[in-house]
């Protein structure tokens, strides 16, 4: 599975921009990658892309690939 370091070239999973890595951390349910767009990502465990933290609290980490587990909704704003 892909990893990457501070300053690397990536795409964000949740904004799609193109951004780099600024910090990676170690969190509970793996590593988390904060980027310049000032998204936080991790690796989606089915394709390695990229993808947008689900997770509530600042101290996990949740994949969430739209690619692989289709559109993220948030049922609050509805």
């Amino acid at each position: 599975m892909k990893e990457y370091k501070e300053g690397d070239a990536v795409a964000c999973g949740m904004c799609r921009r193109d951004t780099t890595v600024t910090i990676v951390t170690e969190r509970e349910g793996g590593t988390a990658y904060d980027l310049k767009c000032w998204h936080r990502n991790a690796i989606c465990p089915t394709c390695g892309d990229l993808a947008r933290d689900k997770s509530d609290v600042v101290q996990k980490i949740e994949p969430h690939c739209d690619k692989c587990d289709g559109p993220f909704y948030d049922d609050e704003d509805e």
